[in-house]
């Protein structure tokens, strides 16, 4: 198939409909277009039938996922949201996964609306209505950098699992107003929270006052009058109420607006401007994130990230976390989920954690436990594991700990083993520290 933007997606020597179906809203339209024997090229028309009279809308699902708006003669409706796609395309699936970012999407603008923040609404329902409609992110068209300023006073502070909050009030410069910053208590943040932080329009800034001047991200609240002592001209009490919902809904909506991205990118699909496919994305991000110490590793360079990583199910935490850090703090590079907690926000996670048990970790410790045996993402990891030790032909890479017996599908029984019922953590993180530095 050969697909070139300059072409357009309605016209050819040859066209024809492949197929055509309806899912809840959406009617689809597969046509094949032709210019010679070998160009041939795969154009998708969809007409939304279907709107709300407030929030974002599947038109705007459209748009997010890369669908533009043109008039369209396949179309009943005579506009059409239109792009090329592959012949293999399975319309009523890629529907569904439309109607699930469209619903992810939702979800995560109520809560951003919460917190004063906005998604952009490309669309709306302007298409029902024969408009356009647009809305910017709160903060879009602030002056100024948010920061500087004769005056500038802390209001107040707050924190939930993965960010820190900082709201001050600042006058006397160009700007008169609140800054909410956001630094994250995690670092460094994934390329996805990156761009979700984009659209939301969170700008960077590098050297936050209020966090040691370390980097932040901040938007800002332009300071209203109360002209008629009305409440709805109180930008005072709104702006505070917008900093007080920040605990429980930013990283609420930032997880729906990252899951609308891992949905995308099942179709095939991207809602942020992505640098490369999720794979080369997750390496990348794994590099810049291994959380090497301060003090020198005690192993020479390899070709992979992690010295270790620690497969385990939630109930063996508290032990995977023992020796992850133990281990860590003897020089090495570990990884275990807990460690990179924003990092896995957004990503496909099956794959995510086959590209680390499978290649870039030189040994899997695997603590073995009934529920280790029966858990679903446990399952997956092991299997990555396994498919790794089966291509070293008889090398050590997995290390097992018992924790309690269990047989595990394909594990050989002749594969030495640690067990807690004969050695403490505290000795076995020890062995494995000399494991690592022969």
């Amino acid at each position: 198939m050969t697909v070139k933007a300059a072409k357009d997606l309605h016209s050819a020597l040859k066209t024809e409909q492949v197929s055509s179906t309806q899912v809840q809203g959406l009617q689809l339209v597969l046509r094949r277009l032709q210019w010679a024997k070998d160009d041939v090229a795969f154009s998708l028309h969809i007409s939304p039938t279907t709107f709300s009279t407030s929030g974002l809308q599947l038109t705007d699902a459209l748009s997010y996922v890369g669908f533009q708006r043109q008039r369209c003669p396949f179309m009943d409706a005579q506009d059409g949201y239109c792009d090329w796609v592959n012949s293999g395309i399975d319309l009523s699936h890629f529907a569904n996964g439309v109607i699930q970012v469209h619903e992810s999407l939702s979800n995560a603008e109520l809560h951003f609306n919460a917190c004063g923040l906005r998604l952009p609404q490309p669309e709306g329902f302007g298409y029902f209505l024969g408009k356009q409609s647009s809305r910017q992110p709160a903060g879009a068209g602030a002056s100024g950098d948010g920061h500087t300023s004769p005056s500038i006073e802390v209001m107040k502070t707050s924190e939930d699992q993965g960010f820190h909050f900082v709201m001050t009030w600042i006058k006397g410069g160009i700007q008169k107003g609140w800054t909410f910053h956001y630094r994250p208590k995690h670092l460094p943040l994934s390329i996805e929270v990156q761009a979700a932080f984009g659209v939301l329009g969170l700008a960077p800034f590098e050297s936050c006052p209020q966090f040691d001047f370390d980097p932040c991200h901040w938007s800002f609240y332009d300071f209203v009058p109360d002209l008629d002592n009305s409440p709805w001209n109180d930008s005072t009490q709104r702006v505070h109420g917008y900093f007080a919902a920040h605990v429980e809904h930013f990283s609420a909506g930032l997880e729906n607006l990252l899951s609308a991205q891992a949905i995308a990118e099942r179709l095939g699909r991207s809602i942020f401007p992505m640098p490369a496919p999720p794979l080369q994305r997750a390496a990348a991000e794994i590099d810049r994130a291994v959380l090497h110490p301060e003090k020198p590793a005690k192993t020479e360079s390899s070709k992979f990230q992690f010295d270790i990583a620690i497969s385990f199910a939630g109930t063996e935490r508290e032990i995977a976390e023992e020796i992850a850090n133990r281990v860590k703090n003897d020089g090495f590079a570990v990884f275990c989920d807990s460690f990179y907690p924003e990092m896995l926000w957004g990503k496909d996670l099956v794959e995510f954690f086959d590209d680390i048990y499978r290649r870039q970790a030189k040994y899997c410790v695997m603590l073995i436990s009934p529920e280790y045996r029966d858990r679903m993402w446990t399952q997956h990891e092991r299997r990555s594991a396994q498919a790794r030790a089966l291509k070293e032909r008889g090398k050590e890479y997995i290390l097992p700990i018992v924790v309690v017996p269990a047989e595990l599908p394909g594990l050989q029984p002749t594969i030495g083993y640690l067990s807690l019922s004969e050695y403490p953590v505290e000795r076995i993180a020890k062995i494995l520290i000399q494991k690592l530095s022969n």
